[in-house]
């Protein structure tokens, strides 16, 4: 797996590179958040690991960044001093998986990272491309093809697209859905989801006569089916 990381202490990425390669992973460090997005919109990797404070873009803007401009599933973990509460629950809501505090401690880091990468194959490899109900997901351009259209799509409405269609017929719960989305499971999400919902009927003709529909759960949450 390739492993990216912002930090800007040279002691710090020379312990956490060596320790990740020594575990079969290849990792590519960089110490300014400028220089790790320009690098980053050019190169794939399949985790990230961000300090807050560094040169540049913070850590926490690279966060935005990367949750509005790259795949939904990319693991993306926080790794800082900061060890307020608040910053926490902001870094969780504006989409990291988890948050380690500083100092690191190697094994725990090492196990946080296999959990996401157990829970990114759960979900059925997000970055690959896959066909459900007639209809095609490129997660890499977030676009999604049918009835011969290709439709781009913002990233957290392509994120909802794929929960829904990657377990066409089940019902997921707001709290699924927000958790997956927004890294928190809360009910304030509830408004923003009725509207991707709504928006994604629209763009991807999730009508009846198409086939393939989004019923609503009343108060539990939502299930993608055929009609």
């Amino acid at each position: 797996m390739i492993v990216a990381i912002l930090e800007d202490c040279p002691l710090q990425v020379a312990r956490v590179v060596e320790l990740l390669e020594q575990h079969g992973h290849q990792a590519i460090a960089c110490g300014n958040g400028d220089h790790f997005v320009a690098r980053f919109q050019e190169q794939n990797c399949n985790a990230m690991l961000l300090d807050w404070e560094v040169p540049g873009r913070s850590g926490i803007d690279v966060l935005k960044w990367a949750r509005a401009k790259l795949p939904s599933g990319l693991p993306i973990l926080m790794v800082t001093q900061r060890d307020d509460e608040e910053d926490i629950v902001q870094a969780l809501e504006r989409g990291a998986d988890d948050y380690l505090q500083k100092p690191i401690r190697e094994r725990e880091l090492l196990a946080r990272l296999a959990a996401q990468f157990r829970k990114q194959q759960r979900l059925g490899e997000p970055d690959a491309e896959f066909e459900a109900g007639g209809y095609r997901f490129s997660p890499e351009a977030r676009s999604v093809s049918f009835n011969g259209e290709k439709v781009m799509l913002p990233a957290r409405e392509f994120a909802l697209a794929t929960l829904l269609f990657r377990n066409l017929g089940r019902i997921l719960t707001k709290d699924f859905l927000s958790l997956r989305i927004w890294g928190l499971a809360d009910r304030k999400y509830d408004a923003s989801l009725a509207t991707y919902v709504s928006n994604l009927r629209s763009a991807l003709g999730l009508r009846p006569r198409n086939g393939i529909v989004i019923s609503t759960v009343y108060n539990y949450g939502y299930r993608l089916e055929r009609v």
